[in-house]
């Protein structure tokens, strides 16, 4: 069995505090509670007796006025009987002292005749008034004072109740001829004294509250920078260019003495680390186990991962979820090695085309100790690359459209031409259907070409301030049909605040015309269609329109802008193409996001004002 010393000993050792903040948290505590608690004893000792001098004064004030108001009432009504004179003496008298004891809240005050043996008056005469022509007691505090002469203030049990009484007597030609009280009830008193503890009691909670509030706050502080300076410590293995932010006092001398270590380890580094610390490319290394143990800033950089998330970790969990073999890891398995291969790198936030270059790493002994990779982020390169080819194609297409177009065209308008002579010529009803037929397909003709010459030479853009949301009310007029509405619900969510923007509104209108009717056709049966602008910033606003149609497979999403790319039956590709091309020739961006059976969102991306550059 255990002593009850040592159960005492372990109870005071679970509970002993053992950080330095909870230490010092509780040194400042007991050093602040102590003297407020022993200053709150003495002030509210000091208050009380304080009061009880503030009561005896005041009823002291009140009986010298009582008596110098007497003057010389006591000798009137003398041939009265007893009874009359009392009541005569009281009629005279009770309005003073109603008057006095109106002014002093609480207080009960009156007249005592020696002769008459009787109280006179006791104001408040509304709540003491019964008390009048009672004779006081023979032991009561009353008779000391006329019988004595001299002032007296008296707690206890009187004709009132429990008070604190303060007596003088009356006197005239030097003869006590009565005395004048002035009393307050003892719970009235305590109930004051009451209110005063309880706000001294309160101000000294506040004032320990404020204290441990801020010894809280300090030691937080001083918590902070202890938990600053571990976080750089931890950090340190990892990062050796870690540096603990100034401070001040002996934190200060700790993190500059940390910051000197760092400074002093980076310095003692080799030359290959940090060439490839440096380097642009990024690098990470395996172990044997296929753990990373390396990685520079330029790979935290392109993969979006930091080392504190690989270092340690088997660098296959990455790609757990994924369809993607590591070409480091097929080298440190299979001792096959790449050089320059271009693969799709699922990063952190977002999937990546990089060049990958592999090797074994080997000790001294030329045993395999594991792998490195180096790689090249070709993201961005490999997007511009996409940009100038679609831009050249685009522009030789062109020119071969406009030229054939134009060569078209010509015998076009003689086909046509003689169709419609030998149409107002023919009465044939058969061949007049025919020449009908001929006309329309001519028609339909004209109509491909004049789409050609309008992306191969679009018309030169006329630049003036217009509102986006008008833009969108005017096409909308002309896509909500009545069959269309039947069918389709529109939710137009336009920011009314929309200022005015730099742009072709008729060009815009076509692209809107376009999305709108494609966001349209998707839609087999039933549907919604959601239009909504708003601005991304005071240089950029944005349209997006939302259907919750079809849907375009990730295979198609790729040529959706691709001239004569199409999958409708009557389609000529070129409606998405021209859109594509005028949001370009404004500086903005057109893109979008589909899921198949699930709806497309067409985003516009367009600058307030011309010639801004696309946002990134």
């Amino acid at each position: 069995m255990s002593s009850p010393i040592l159960d005492y000993k372990r109870f005071i050792q679970r509970f002993r505090p053992h950080t330095l903040r909870s230490k010092m948290m509780v040194l400042a505590i007991v050093m602040v509670s102590l003297p407020t608690l022993v200053i709150g004893y003495f002030v509210e000792t000091e208050g009380r007796d304080a009061l009880l001098q503030e009561k005896k004064i005041k009823l002291s004030a009140v009986t010298q006025l009582l008596d110098d108001a007497l003057k010389d009432s006591f000798k009137l009504y003398p041939d009265l009987p007893r009874d009359q004179r009392i009541a005569a003496l009281n009629k005279q008298l009770a309005p003073v002292t109603d008057t006095i004891t109106k002014a002093f809240s609480g207080v009960g005050a009156g007249y005592y005749n020696r002769e008459l043996d009787a109280i006179i008056t006791y104001g408040p005469q509304a709540l003491h008034g019964n008390a009048v022509g009672v004779t006081i007691k023979q032991d009561h505090p009353g008779r000391d004072v006329m019988a004595s002469g001299e002032p007296l203030v008296r707690w206890g049990s009187q004709v009132r109740g429990n008070i604190m009484n303060s007596m003088i007597p009356i006197k005239r030609d030097d003869q006590v001829i009565g005395y004048i009280w002035a009393n307050e009830l003892s719970n009235d008193i305590a109930r004051q004294a009451l209110a005063m503890d309880l706000k001294i009691i309160a101000v000294i909670c506040i004032g320990m509250l404020f204290s441990i509030w801020l010894i809280v706050a300090f030691s937080r502080r001083f918590a902070s920078d202890i938990d600053t300076i571990k976080s750089g410590l931890n950090e340190l293995p990892l990062n050796l260019k870690t540096q603990i932010p100034p401070m001040k006092g002996e934190m200060g001398e700790i993190s500059d003495s940390v910051n000197s270590l760092s400074r002093a380890l980076r310095e003692a580094k080799t030359l290959n680390e940090l060439i490839i610390e440096s380097a642009a490319d990024g690098v990470i290394s395996v172990d044997i186990e296929g753990c990373v143990t390396m990685m520079n800033p330029a790979a935290e950089e392109i993969t979006g991962y930091r080392q504190k998330e690989l270092i340690g970790r088997p660098y296959a969990e990455i790609f757990e979820n994924t369809n993607f073999f590591s070409p480091v890891l097929d080298t440190l398995i299979h001792d096959i090695e790449h050089v320059a291969l271009e693969v799709d790198y699922p990063g952190k936030n977002r999937t990546i085309q990089i060049s990958v270059s592999t090797s074994q790493l080997r000790n001294a002994q030329g045993d395999t100790v594991g792998a490195l990779v180096i790689f090249t982020d070709l993201t961005a390169k490999k997007e511009v690359q996409r940009r100038i080819e679609q831009a050249e194609r685009l522009a030789t297409l062109g020119e071969l459209m406009a030229g054939v177009a134009h060569e078209v065209r010509n015998p076009l308008t003689a086909i046509s031409g003689f169709v419609q002579i030998l149409k107002d010529s023919e009465t044939d009803p058969q061949r007049l259907e025919y020449t009908q037929i001929i006309l329309k397909e001519v028609h339909s003709i004209n109509k491909v070409i004049q789409q050609l010459l309008d992306f191969a030479r679009p018309r030169p853009s006329l630049y003036q301030k217009i509102n986006l949301n008008q833009i969108i009310n005017q096409s909308l007029i002309l896509v909500k049909t009545k069959g269309v509405e039947a069918r389709i619900d529109f939710v137009v969510q336009l920011e009314e605040s929309l200022s005015d923007i730099e742009a072709d509104g008729e060009l815009l209108k076509q692209v809107l015309l376009n999305l709108l009717i494609n966001a349209v056709q998707s839609i087999a049966a039933r549907g919604e269609i959601i239009i909504t602008t708003r601005a991304l910033s005071p240089d950029w606003q944005e349209i997006t329109i939302s259907d919750n149609g079809c849907g375009i497979s990730d295979e198609i999403k790729t040529k959706i802008f691709d001239p004569f790319y199409t999958t409708k039956p009557s389609g000529t590709g070129l409606g998405l193409s021209i859109s594509h091309r005028i949001i370009t020739a404004h500086d903005g961006d057109i893109t979008l996001t589909s899921k198949l059976n699930q709806g497309t969102t067409f985003t516009i991306v367009l600058p307030v004002k011309h010639s801004e550059g696309i946002p990134q």
